[in-house]
């Protein structure tokens, strides 16, 4: 393009002019992603990134669609609804729902803002990208914190959630940011490294199962395909205790115990969930006067919401999945690696608990719908 478009007014109007905009990177949507990795940076005593992806999300008001697009009717219908089933759980057991909710409702936004093309993926690539690789490199030269020995942290700060941003936003990163191969293995040194150094177990799945599916299960049918993944899904949590603690695995039995003990008192505080669960930002226990987090999402999900509210985020997980299954088949790398990303999400919340209901999943659910928009005549890979 002759001229630099200002962020204010995209030229997204036409598919054509859209398509010309993509390929010019915008400042705003690359620093506000590149943002995103950095989790344990606070202002004010809200998370940074929290911050700029409501940023994100309301600079996108200001934008045209891509094309006059809208959102599918399925996904307004299941983020609609999952919206409201959290907010009258959280009214119904009279529990503090504000701040978490606020946090729903950035997702909401971000998946509206990229399903509508409001946000060129190139540029939310790059900047993730640049993100990533910059927290990654940061804790190797210990800058940022070290909260558990031996394993990468950093700005990522947990390394079991650091390992879920960067399974799913490398994932985002290698194949959004360009599309020459050359650049996509140089992006995925780094990715893998940290995924890799952070020694999560189900991470280190996930980023398995991500190249599984690239160079395989793209390439299988609807039901084939979407079978292959609920497979690669269940084998995470069925996989023998003997094969999670070998090697340098060996001295997790500890934190293996307590992971059982926390999970045992999740389904204790489930058995008298009603349908809405027990409202939003109550996925907690209490062990020996210790407060933790859930350790797995989809029980995280059904406290805060219920089985309503798991069964509307995993259908639009699906949905979104299913969504660009055509393109991927068809050898759109892009594509695939969007659905690669939502597989990691899925496989991420076996072992983790803020996950379904975290960015990263409205970002990968983002970039599938968006991808959705830009149909590929050839395949890039």
């Amino acid at each position: 393009m002759s001229r630099v478009e200002s962020p204010w007014n995209l030229p997204d109007r036409t598919a054509d002019r859209a398509d010309e905009a993509d390929r010019e990177v915008r400042i705003t949507d690359f620093v506000l992603l590149a943002s995103l990795p950095f989790r344990t940076v606070e202002v004010a005593g809200y998370p940074l990134n929290e911050l700029t992806m409501a940023a994100l999300v309301g600079l996108c008001l200001l934008r045209p669609a891509r094309a006059g697009a809208k959102l599918p009717s399925p996904v307004v219908i299941l983020g609609g609804a999952l919206v409201a089933v959290l907010l009258w759980s959280g009214i119904a057991n009279q529990v503090d729902w504000t701040r978490r909710m606020g946090h729903v409702a950035i997702l909401a936004g971000l998946v509206w803002a990229f399903g509508t093309g409001r946000v060129s993926l190139r540029s939310a690539g790059l900047g993730l990208a640049t993100g990533l690789v910059g927290v990654i490199g940061l804790a190797l030269v210990g800058i940022g914190g070290s909260a558990y020995e031996g394993r990468l942290t950093g700005f990522l700060g947990d390394p079991n959630a650091g390992a879920y941003f960067i399974a799913v936003l490398g994932t985002l990163a290698v194949f959004f940011a360009d599309e020459r191969w050359k650049v996509r293995l140089a992006l995925a040194v780094p990715v893998v490294a940290g995924l890799v150094l952070s020694y999560s177990r189900t991470g280190l799945l996930a980023g398995a199962f991500v190249l599984v599916w690239v160079l395989l299960g793209r390439r299988l049918g609807i039901v084939g395909g979407a079978a292959a993944a609920g497979g690669l899904v269940w084998i995470v949590g069925n996989i023998p205790k003997s094969l999670t603690t070998f090697g340098p695995f060996s001295d997790r039995s500890g934190s293996d115990k307590l992971r059982d003990r926390i999970i045992a008192q999740e389904r204790v505080q489930l058995s008298d969930a009603p349908w809405y669960g027990h409202g939003p930002g109550t996925a907690k226990v209490n062990i020996k006067d210790l407060e933790f987090f859930f350790h797995n999402s989809y029980l995280a999900t059904r406290q805060e919401g219920g089985w309503a509210a798991l069964l509307l985020v995993l259908g639009l997980l699906v949905f979104a999945f299913l969504r660009i299954s055509a393109q991927s088949r068809r050898g759109d790398l892009s594509a695939a690696g969007a659905q690669a990303a939502i597989l990691g999400v899925a496989v991420m919340a076996v072992t983790l608990g803020e996950v379904l209901l975290d960015t990263p999943m409205a970002i990968a659910v983002g970039f599938a719908l968006g991808r959705a928009l830009q149909p590929r005549e050839a395949p890039d890979g």
